[in-house]
């Protein structure tokens, strides 16, 4: 069994080699500028057609959605069931332009325009498969996602999962809100 300070070596010079690679391999790549893209875009088309009246309410659940989305994201590269070639930036292990813009942002537009609970499921299963059976493998074939012990079909449940119990944690503190 490794000591500690055997571990921290390691993981030192795999992230080393990490940050390496990104500097002569990543960064400018034709995948970088695809990871800028999905980070700008989304937000600029949401920040045009966002519900003003709604504004708080909908960015509250997007930074919920970003929290939960980091987690299981930082959780699934820990335990070497998917991984990423290409990154944003090199400090952080989770699919940062995923988890910050491109979920956030499509959940919000759901969370604005799908108000009532039915409407809403139905429009998130579709969401959840287009993520899981054409992002996810787009994201494959452009060389940035690596599933390992992960399958698509997995995901499936994930994202609906996700949008389902946010959208229950925001009715409560909505509830709790007005009665303040």
């Amino acid at each position: 069994m490794p000591s500690f300070e055997e571990m921290y070596k390691i993981q030192s010079a795999a992230d080393e080699a990490g940050r390496d690679f990104w500097v002569k391999s990543t960064v400018f790549s034709h995948q970088w500028w695809i990871l800028v893209a999905l980070l700008v875009i989304p937000y600029v088309a949401w920040w045009k057609i966002v519900d003003r009246k709604r504004f708080f309410e909908i960015t509250t659940y997007g930074l919920l959605v970003v929290l939960l989305t980091g987690l299981l994201d930082a959780i699934g590269v820990e335990t070497d069931a998917w991984d990423y070639k290409y990154d944003l930036i090199p400090l952080l292990d989770v699919f940062i332009v995923y988890d910050v813009a491109v979920l956030p942002v499509s959940y919000m537009l759901v969370y604005q325009y799908f108000r009532d609970w039915w409407s809403f499921a139905i429009a998130h299963i579709v969401v959840s498969f287009l993520f899981a059976f054409v992002a996810e493998p787009l994201l494959v074939w452009l060389d940035i996602y690596q599933p390992i012990s992960w399958k698509h079909i997995y995901s499936v449940p994930g994202y609906f999962f996700i949008a389902v119990f946010l959208r229950g944690v925001m009715a409560l503190l909505t509830k709790k809100n007005l009665k303040v």
